[in-house]
């Protein structure tokens, strides 16, 4: 009776060990998040449909002909004020949901 080698364990390069989960996010930062990013995404879209109808060049003339500025200071300057409307009612909404006085057992409190 000889004894039969033994296999070394096959592994596979692709089993690495898994990562541990990231730490959950502090209340101040997902209230940031839900600020930030639709705001960001609704500017980016309002700017869009905005100089779709809109040349920034007669803009230009219309309102400030003294100020010397390019189609991409209006493209910025017009993206950043849609930001910040769309910040403003994010965080508004935000507040709202903040403190809202839930009757009791109607549901999780939400702060």
């Amino acid at each position: 009776m000889t004894a039969e080698p033994t296999a070394a364990p096959v592994t596979d390069p692709d089993d690495e060990p898994e990562a541990p989960p990231p730490p959950p996010w502090s209340t101040r930062a997902q209230v940031i998040a839900a600020v930030a990013w639709p705001s960001f995404l609704a500017a980016s879209f309002g700017t869009m449909l905005f100089f779709a109808f809109i040349d920034p060049g007669l803009l230009h003339d219309a309102t400030v002909p003294d100020v010397e500025s390019t189609r991409m200071t209006a493209y910025g300057v017009t993206f950043f004020f849609f930001w910040l409307v769309a910040a403003i009612s994010s965080a508004v909404s935000v507040y709202l949901i903040r403190t809202s006085h839930l009757p009791p057992g109607d549901g999780d409190d939400p702060r």
